[in-house]
């Protein structure tokens, strides 16, 4: 096995340092010489997998009487790929000098100088990065989504909710265009016209793209597409809205649960998610995109949760003109009117906000271990 990874590692100037892990089917698990090929002299994790798992993987060399011994069409192949998160083979499947085993070389993705770990599948392909920006502050986005900012060809931003501070550290020549002023289908018309001359496109959306990020409507496009995309997380405003309140939104005995939601305005909620229904936990909630019917989300509220609990209206979170409010749910209406509240605006409510009661269990006196 050594001598066939040393004539591979000369042919294709593989630094033997740089194999990442040793892959093969889980029937190969107590295999000696894979462990100690993997953790003696690679220095690197060996893995296995199910047979049902690498069958699932397209290779160019299945073969049937592996399949009929292994349950998989190919070992060496799809263990490759998958290994490399669907990376491409350098070295599809070759008999070893001995010629009693097989063996493939696949590169991971990360590997790509214009892809990156953003999932990129081919070298000089297009790829679209979905960004979460953070809640506002340029220093609060991820090292990755900065990162992928530096190196977009196009930065397709939601001006309306996005400061452009976050595109300040876009590259000379690179095209920054707000989406505020554009409709889904003229964003995909550029995002695509970018993509198909093979350029790195940032679609960057305020805090977390999966939370009312409205990006379900983009990936089923890019799907329908076949367009190569990946999702670099971004810190929630409820995330900075428990900074920004100093307080924890989890108190022992008294809270576990963080509801994320939103009440009932243009876009209908589900009848089992209504507000005054959540409400019945008196959990910390979490109120997006509601400032504009705060009237009926206190009201709703009210149905379970004691009128003097406390609440705060969040504005901007994290930007330059950021404004906290702090009252009691009966007054949330009246604060938010008097304040001129609006779509940037997280309403949070529950007893957790400026909390100091409560001893969490993890520095109880039982636990003497983390006081050593």
């Amino acid at each position: 096995v050594l001598t066939d990874l040393y004539i591979c590692s000369n042919f294709f100037r593989i630094n033997l340092k740089s194999i990442a892990d040793v892959s093969s089917i889980d029937l190969k698990k107590d295999e000696q010489i894979l462990k100690e090929l993997a953790n003696t002299y690679l220095r690197c994790p060996f893995k296995t997998y199910p047979a049902e798992e690498l069958n699932k993987i397209p290779v160019p060399n299945a073969s049937p009487k592996v399949k009929k011994v292994t349950g998989s069409g190919s070992v060496s192949e799809a263990a490759a790929i998958l290994s490399a998160e669907g990376g491409p083979l350098l070295l599809e499947k070759q008999k070893g000098q001995t010629k009693d085993f097989t063996y493939a070389i696949a590169i991971s993705k990360t590997a790509y100088p214009n892809g990156g770990d953003d999932g990129q599948e081919e070298p000089g392909q297009g790829h679209i990065e979905i960004v979460g920006a953070g809640p506002g502050d340029p220093e609060l986005i991820s090292i990755r989504g900065r990162r992928m900012l530096e190196k977009a060809d196009l930065i397709l931003y939601a001006g309306s909710l996005v400061p452009k501070e976050l595109t300040s550290c876009a590259k000379k020549g690179a095209t920054v265009r707000s989406s505020a002023d554009m409709n889904l289908e003229e964003q995909f018309a550029l995002m695509k016209e970018f993509y198909d001359k093979g350029k790195f496109v940032v679609r960057l959306h305020t805090g977390d793209p999966c939370i009312y990020g409205a990006i379900q409507e983009q990936m089923a496009f890019f799907d329908q597409y076949g367009m190569s995309y990946h999702i670099t997380p971004g810190i929630s405003s409820f995330q900075a809205a428990a900074a920004a309140l100093r307080s924890q939104f989890t108190i022992p005995e008294k809270v576990q649960t963080i509801i994320l939601t939103r009440g009932e305005g243009r876009t209908p909620m589900p009848e089992k998610e209504q507000l005054h229904k959540l409400a019945a936990s008196q959990s910390t909630m979490c109120i997006f995109l509601s400032a504009g019917i705060a009237e009926q989300v206190q009201k709703e509220l009210l149905e379970h949760y004691p009128p003097t609990t406390p609440v705060a209206a969040c504005y901007k979170l994290t930007w330059k003109d950021e404004r906290i409010y702090r009252g009691e749910l009966k007054d949330l209406a009246r604060i938010v009117k008097d304040n001129n509240l609006t779509l940037t605006t997280l309403l949070v409510v529950g007893d957790a906000i400026d909390n100091r009661e409560g001893l969490s269990r993890l520095y109880a006196k039982e636990f003497k271990h983390l006081f050593r």
